[in-house]
């Protein structure tokens, strides 16, 4: 968590309009940024919200850790937020919380990704009690055409009982031909690109996660097929049951390749030839970092997009308690993120600062502060990830994490005999 009291740029100066205009005045609110690269916030001015000082900031930033001051009504509503901040989507809810001088209290949530930067999401929080019922009447009447020219990817809206495309936005005319006004437009067309076994199994993970990530190759107006990384999420309104689609071009990822140096390779690829499991894998890499030891821990994940989870096996004293293929989702995962934003790297320099789920479900608890993870691609798909930890803020940056990549890169090359598919195809390896 960061303040930042300078910034008062256009993107802000909205919200800051909307506070004053829609709320009816000087409310007490708390203006805040995050980036959804570094998975970091920043809070603009040094506003507060009284009774509830230091519990806003938290819940910004872990949403795990709603439970105990969120009204139990109000969880799945404020985890929807969480859930909408991460997709880069537009969000105003309303919620209770109950402070620390015991007062129940109705909060307002304001975000949008900001217009000027792809991976960042700015936002308010507002405390409304004395106009949550106002609020809440007028947030009905927003219309759908609106929500979705807010963005400039392609965005639909899809009635879920007909599979018709009701909303297309101005780049989701434009790159799909998707005109609902003037013809019908169907969801089964945009997909014919895709197996029926893999778009079923989609539609079963909305109906119990209410959401899915993934690639889909979806036709272009010209006729062709094109694969695009795809947001989908289930959408009540007025009694009818939508589908909100979120588009974007997919990038094929990149292969890490790293110049390993030559003395550290060569006892490293000695001991690694001898490992005989992930544990005696990654035993090597803790023990063949440099000389000045940042890493107290070395994990990999493996990844698995299309059931929804990654599996983590870890080594080194903070984790020496976690199980072998410890299941987290994928949701909120660094592996999330690097797909998302097709990225080389993930580091993070201090978790205290974090708003990734897994970062509060994972690296905090077990006192990891910073870490560097490298992930690796097989035929244009994300496989794993090997991630360095530290107890230390700040130990991991820029300039000193070239020979962590090189660990890594080690790594990957005996990896695969030790995750071979088991005889009845079950997950020993992660989606290839």
């Amino acid at each position: 968590m960061k303040f930042d009291s300078g910034l008062a740029d256009a993107p802000y100066d909205h919200l800051r309009r909307i506070l004053s205009s829609e709320l009816g005045g000087a409310l007490p609110a708390l203006m805040w940024r995050a980036d959804l690269m570094r998975n970091e916030i920043t809070f603009l001015d040094d506003r507060t919200v009284p009774g509830l000082e230091d519990h806003i900031p938290r819940l910004l930033q872990d949403s795990a850790g709603a439970a105990g001051v969120v009204a139990a009504d109000d969880l799945a509503l404020f985890g929807r937020f969480h859930e909408d901040m991460r997709q880069r989507l537009p969000v105003s809810e309303v919620f209770r919380v109950r402070g620390g001088d015991g007062v129940m209290r109705w909060l307002l949530i304001l975000g949008a990704p900001d217009p000027e930067f792809t991976a960042s999401y700015v936002g308010l929080v507002a405390d409304c009690t004395v106009l949550a019922n106002g609020i809440l009447k007028r947030g009905s009447e927003t219309g759908l055409s609106e929500h979705v020219e807010l963005f400039p990817n392609p965005v639909l809206m899809v009635d879920v009982a007909s599979r018709r495309i009701v909303v297309a936005n101005s780049a989701a005319r434009a790159t799909f031909g998707a005109e609902p006004e003037k013809r019908i437009c169907e969801l089964t067309d945009l997909l014919a690109g895709n197996s029926e076994a893999y778009l079923r199994d989609i539609y079963e993970r909305l109906l119990f996660s209410l959401s899915w990530n993934g690639v889909l190759s979806l036709r272009l107006a010209s006729g062709e097929f094109t694969p695009y990384m795809t947001r989908v999420r289930t959408y009540d309104r007025d009694g009818h049951r939508l589908l909100w689609l979120s588009m974007t071009l997919r990038q094929t990822p990149r292969e890490i390749e790293v110049a390993r140096p030559a003395p550290v390779a060569a006892a490293v690829a000695r001991r690694l030839g001898r490992a005989r499991s992930v544990r005696g894998l990654l035993d090597a890499l803790l023990e063949g970092q440099p000389a000045a030891r940042i890493a107290d821990a070395v994990m990999l994940s493996r990844i698995f997009i299309s059931r929804g989870i990654v599996r983590v096996t870890a080594v080194g004293k903070p984790l020496e308690a976690m199980g072998d293929d410890t299941t987290y989702p994928y949701a909120g995962s660094i592996a999330e993120n690097i797909v998302l934003f097709d990225l080389e790297h993930v580091l993070v320099e201090d978790t205290s600062k974090s708003i990734k789920p897994i970062d509060w479900a994972l690296f905090i608890p077990h006192g990891i502060r910073s870490y560097f993870a490298v992930p690796f691609f097989q035929d244009g798909v994300l496989g794993h990830v090997v991630i360095f930890g530290s107890t230390r803020a700040h130990a991991f940056s820029s300039g000193n994490t070239a020979p962590y990549a090189a660990l890594a890169a080690s790594l990957w090359e005996e990896l695969p005999r030790l995750l071979a598919e088991g005889p009845d195809g079950s997950d020993q390896t992660s989606d290839q």
